[in-house]
């Protein structure tokens, strides 16, 4: 009997204190804007996002990679490797700050950024771009 009674307050230990530490986590999972000095930052003529999921990452310019969370820092290898900060729901380091942020408004940055291509786009043709040799 007494040996039932050890075994059962012990596994009640084990699941309370792997429930604790797994709350203890933090989850950085969602999309992001890359800013860079306030400002979003253009890579190729489009906003650069980022989207982190369980344990991958990729940024909207094609590099990506797999990430793990220490405490208030979030260690990221692969084609980009940094060490990023995390404050509030944002990630930070000294040259970029990810600030979180939902679909529909990546959606509208990404329409603002096609708008601003079609109205620079060169004509082709355009004699002030030909070279005459």
């Amino acid at each position: 009997m007494v040996k039932k009674l050890y075994i059962k307050n012990v596994l009640i230990i084990f699941i309370l204190s792997s429930f604790f530490l797994g709350c203890n986590e933090r989850n950085i999972e969602g999309n992001y804007i890359v800013l860079k000095d306030d400002k979003p930052f253009k890579s190729k003529g489009y906003y650069t996002t980022a989207t982190f999921g369980k344990k991958n990452f990729s940024f909207s310019t094609g590099v990506g990679g797999t990430y793990e969370v220490n405490d208030k820092q979030v260690i990221m290898q692969g084609s980009f490797s940094k060490i990023l900060t995390i404050q509030e729901d944002n990630l930070l380091n000294d040259e970029w700050l990810l600030r979180k942020s939902d679909k529909e408004e990546i959606t509208r940055l990404q329409a603002k950024a096609k708008k601003e291509l079609a109205k620079n786009k060169p004509i082709i043709g355009d004699e002030k771009r030909v070279t005459k040799w």
